[in-house]
């Protein structure tokens, strides 16, 4: 027991960790995320390209990709079985699935990738977002994770990450760009969206961990609840032990009493 208890503190421990790296980690993508916005804006209000707008807006009769985040790993409660239930109602979606305890074999999945893969997979993901975004054939794109408010607070949540929000305008003079404008700018959308979910993936992080933390700490109580139950049937052996040692002595000493 002592073995198990020693394994579980370090994975609470760990879990702690975890949670306050995510938290950094996704400030770090929020910085990246403000400056790609400033680049997209410059890009859109540039008098000299001659873009067509109409790639930031959905498409009512257009696809809808949903991306699924769960994990690779178990004992965080009802984190992955959550997500999945939501991936098993969903007939419609082209849908991509990060994690591999929520992995799908159905004939809109296009895409099955662990989580310890998503950073060496966003390519993947721009190859089935990219000719739907280039052809305007997009209706919207969504991430259904676990989502991280507080400790108090996570449930499942299905975030919009295009069409885009309305990016702000900034004056800004004209100048001349000699590659193509239209490939830089579905370029920037793909890397902003890489970005906007690389955020939500430390989110998910950070709400797993904590799962994991709450139910390692049930965990610690139960196995000290029990202990603590071993410890009163030991004390009762003893004290019926030594009982029946007085007991016994007493009779000893009594048949020698009556032997006089």
């Amino acid at each position: 027991m002592t073995n198990i208890k020693n394994v579980v503190k370090v994975m609470n421990f760990h879990s702690l960790l975890r949670v306050d790296k995510a938290k950094k980690k996704a400030d770090k993508f929020r910085k990246l995320e403000t400056e790609i916005e400033e680049f997209m804006s410059i890009i859109l209000n540039n008098q000299n390209l001659n873009l067509d707008h109409k790639i930031l807006s959905a498409k009512s009769t257009g696809k809808t990709i949903n991306i699924y985040m769960g994990n690779d790993l178990g004992f965080c409660g009802n984190f992955n079985s959550s997500v999945k239930l939501e991936a098993l109602n969903d007939k419609e979606a082209i849908k991509i699935m990060v994690g591999s305890k929520i992995f799908l074999n159905d004939s809109n999945t296009v895409l099955n990738i662990s989580k310890s893969e998503l950073y060496q997979s966003f390519q993947k993901i721009e190859d089935i977002i990219k000719p739907y975004l280039e052809a305007k054939e997009i209706k919207e794109i969504n991430v259904i994770f676990i989502r991280y408010n507080n400790i108090n607070d996570m449930h499942l949540d299905k975030t919009r990450l295009f069409p885009l929000e309305p990016i702000k305008t900034k004056n800004t003079s004209d100048f001349v760009i000699e590659a193509d404008g239209k490939i830089m700018f579905t370029d920037l959308i793909l890397l902003y969206l890489d970005c906007k979910l690389q955020i939500i993936e430390c989110n998910s992080w950070a709400s797993e961990n904590i799962q994991r933390e709450n139910l390692t700490n049930e965990s610690l109580k139960k196995i000290d609840e029990i202990e603590e139950e071993k410890l009163k049937v030991s004390r009762k052996e003893k004290r019926s032990a030594d009982f029946k040692k007085q007991l016994a002595n007493y009779r000893k000493g009594n048949k020698k009493w009556l032997a006089k």
